[in-house]
């Protein structure tokens, strides 16, 4: 597959920016069929509006440091006690959700870090108070960051190069020799694409769910076609809460007569909420896993379509 060979030499480049190869993977997932899985390219190219929903991947971990001075004398860049915080505090001050889109990224990458090696990221006044409690000497806080060393961002880079093309290989394994649309579609039906894109980009160690032994499965959505109180249940059974089943009713009422609709897609206000429990998946506070999103609500939602 011509698509499949493009994005694969993107990412093998060590110089074609990643917003190409992420471009390409969009229209390849239109032409697969897996468009509830653009959320993720769309997050990466745009950046992520909320913080919960940055992957771990572009979650670091990074110093708090400031500037300190009393009567006589001045520090700057120092490093601060943080054992009179709690650890959710601590663990908060300390990490960075690098929400920024690969552009962005890639343009912080590539500043010189000879002269500057830390990004800093700047803690609110407020918690100047706070912070400085421990301080010895009458020494206060004039200003806290929390720095975060440059290279970091490169690794993001490496990270978010190395999932997709793992994905992309393992596509162009299952696509060897299929080169008209037809073709590719009838190899797409033969696979769990979703599955498969979830364990490239997000981990080995996310739950997929495979339908047997301790794994979760559709086992009554068989007639739930057009009705919504059925998916409601088949949703609740599988850990969705009422407040999320509620929005995507909403979803659904607002895409009718969508043209999208006319031809198996999913609206715009059915995808947008598919992003955002993506978004919620991705959130390890939320205690659904990431398997549900990228295979058994897309299942379960095209019966109710009877798509399939």
């Amino acid at each position: 597959m011509k698509l499949l060979d493009e994005i694969t030499g993107l990412l093998s480049s060590g110089s074609a920016p990643l917003s190409d190869a992420l471009l390409k993977t969009k229209v390849l997932l239109h032409a697969i069929g897996k468009q509830e899985l653009v959320g993720w390219v769309n997050s990466e190219l745009n950046g992520y509006p909320d913080p919960k929903t940055v992957p771990l991947y572009r979650t670091l971990r990074g110093q708090v440091l400031a500037n300190l001075s009393n009567a006589a004398w001045r520090a700057t860049a120092h490093p601060i006690p943080l054992g009179h915080l709690d650890e959710k505090q601590r663990r908060n001050l300390e990490t960075v959700h690098m929400a920024q889109s690969l552009a962005e990224l890639e343009k912080l990458a590539a500043t010189d870090s000879t002269s500057s090696p830390v990004l800093q990221f700047a803690i609110p006044l407020e918690a100047n108070v706070i912070l400085g409690q421990q301080l010895a000497g009458g020494f206060h806080i004039e200003r806290a960051w929390t720095a975060v060393p440059k290279v970091s961002i490169t690794s993001i880079l490496i990270q978010v190069r190395s999932r997709l093309l793992d994905f992309i290989l393992g596509l162009n394994e299952k696509f060897e020799g299929a080169m008209t649309d037809q073709e590719v579609k009838t190899r797409t039906g033969a696979f769990d694409a979703s599955q498969m894109f979830s364990q490239a980009i997000f981990g080995d160690n996310t739950t997929v769910i495979v339908g047997h032994k301790n794994t979760q499965t559709v086992t009554n959505a068989n007639n739930i076609r057009g009705d919504f109180a059925a998916l409601a249940g088949e949703l609740q059974r599988h850990g969705i809460d009422e407040t999320d089943i509620n929005l995507l009713k909403d979803a659904i009422v607002s895409d009718e007569g969508a043209s999208e609709t006319r031809t198996k897609n999913f609206g715009p206000a059915v995808r947008m909420w598919m992003q955002r429990m993506w978004g919620k998946a991705m959130d390890a506070s939320w205690n659904v896993e990431l398997g549900i999103v990228s295979g058994l609500l897309t299942t379960v939602i095209q019966k109710y379509y009877g798509w399939s």
